[in-house]
């Protein structure tokens, strides 16, 4: 993958997992009343099942994106690839066995280390040491202190094509030829690409605020399960806590909360919607939400306080709900055609 290809990916028109067969659209499901299967969009923090947080990295086996002007406060460690938008900041050091991709005016304060290629745009920072296991592509006006690299080092200027390009339309608006200008630019502005990535990814949204005690998301929010999470978060939308999780913190909603079986909560869950609590489920605080559903094997070591009333369920009754709804709305037809 070449520098050109990374102009596409960081568009994110449309995002598509790799799955054994082919391709199918990504899905979220298990949100509140109203998000059950929810299409991906570029708003939703997605955590995949396994990744763990520890005191300065956040750890996870597949790629990770993180959007621009996104300020993440802690590494990244992954199997996979990493692309970082525009004027984005990661604070701590990134260490990928896939390839890296920075974006214009991003900063990584840390290390990189990358066992594959690196590209790096214009005016990005790297206040660490880089080692790269193949090729480095980088801009001419990108800043790295020091650097090793296995592979080729190919050194490109931008600006030159730009002056290219802007050359070559001027000399068509010269000749009179307007149709082939506007041809021209019709189609770079109405490319649509697709690109690919791992099944289990991580992405951070645009304008998102990451670090080890606090974050912010401009939408919603879903945590796989088997994820160890640090931090209090405030999440704009709806958020999701799959089972077995074990999250150190509080977390607050504009929408509703899902906290799936066997999930650990160090802290206050408060939401405007409807709080979900699974079986299983400790919370180590208050819960407050406009209602509640809960089973009635949680633990709550605080209050629980819902406008509407809560409301206490069994596995059994919520299992033949969860089934009528799905049937009402189509959801089973619609995911045997996806299959």
């Amino acid at each position: 993958m070449r520098w050109s290809e990374w102009t596409d990916i960081k568009k994110f028109i449309t995002l598509k997992t790799h799955v054994a067969g082919g391709y199918k659209p990504f899905f979220l499901n298990g949100w509140d009343k109203g998000w059950d299967d929810m299409v991906f969009d570029k708003k939703t923090l997605v955590i995949p099942d396994d990744a763990q947080w520890e005191e300065h990295n956040v750890v996870t086996s597949g790629d990770v994106i993180i959007g621009d002007r996104a300020d993440f406060g802690l590494g990244v460690i992954t199997e996979g690839r990493v692309f970082i938008g525009e004027k984005a900041r990661v604070a701590g050091n990134i260490t990928a066995k896939g390839d890296i991709h920075v974006d214009m005016w991003s900063q990584i304060e840390g290390d990189v280390r990358c066992d594959k290629d690196v590209f790096l745009a214009d005016k990005v920072k790297v206040k660490g040491k880089l080692s790269v296991g193949k090729d480095l592509e980088l801009s001419d006006s990108a800043e790295i202190g020091k650097f090793e690299a296995k592979g080729w080092i190919n050194v490109k200027s931008p600006i030159s094509m730009m002056i290219y390009l802007f050359l070559y339309i001027l000399e068509l608006m010269r000749q009179g030829r307007s149709q082939e200008v506007e041809m021209i630019l019709t189609e770079l502005e109405d490319e649509n690409h697709e690109f690919l990535i791992s099944e289990d990814f991580m992405f951070v949204p645009n304008d998102s605020e990451i670090d080890l005690q606090r974050a912010e998301i401009k939408g919603n929010a879903r945590f796989g399960k088997n994820c160890r999470v640090l931090g209090n978060y405030y999440i704009s939308g709806s958020m999701k806590v799959a089972g077995n999780t074990k999250f150190h913190g509080s977390i607050a909603a504009g929408g509703g909360i899902d906290i799936g079986p066997s999930t650990e909560i160090a802290g206050h869950l408060t939401c405007k919607g409807l709080a979900r609590i699974e079986d299983g489920v400790t919370v180590s605080g208050n819960i407050k939400a406009k209602r509640i559903e809960m089973q009635k094997s949680a633990m709550v070591e605080g209050t629980v306080t819902a406008k509407e009333g809560i409301t206490f369920t069994t596995s059994e009754t919520k299992e033949v709900d969860t089934k009528i709804e799905r049937f009402e709305r189509g959801l089973d037809e619609m995911e045997a055609v996806l299959d």
